[in-house]
């Protein structure tokens, strides 16, 4: 899998959300939003979600799309973390 990824936005502060960014994949499909967050437990990757409400008026929020296999999650895991690292570098 070919995989690009451009860091749109890094974030300051305290909250677990470091940054947004968008990925290429195979040069055929972006996907836009997707968040780096790290906490206590690690560092991971977040995928953009949609909300909406069911008949009955209840919240539903599902990821718009997202990795089928463990093994393509950490191609894109690893491809996004070694992105933001160059990022923060360029920075510093």
């Amino acid at each position: 899998m070919n995989i690009k990824v451009e860091i749109r936005k890094i974030l300051k502060g305290d909250k677990p959300t470091k940054a947004y960014a968008n990925i290429v994949i195979d040069d055929a499909i972006v996907i836009h939003g997707v968040g780096i967050v790290e906490k206590e437990k690690g560092r991971y990757m977040t995928m953009p979600m949609t909300k909406w409400k069911t008949a009955k008026g209840e919240d539903v929020t599902r990821p718009v799309c997202h990795p089928i296999s463990s093994s393509a999650r950490k191609e894109l895991e690893e491809a996004l973390f070694t992105a933001y690292e160059q990022k923060i570098n360029e920075n510093n």
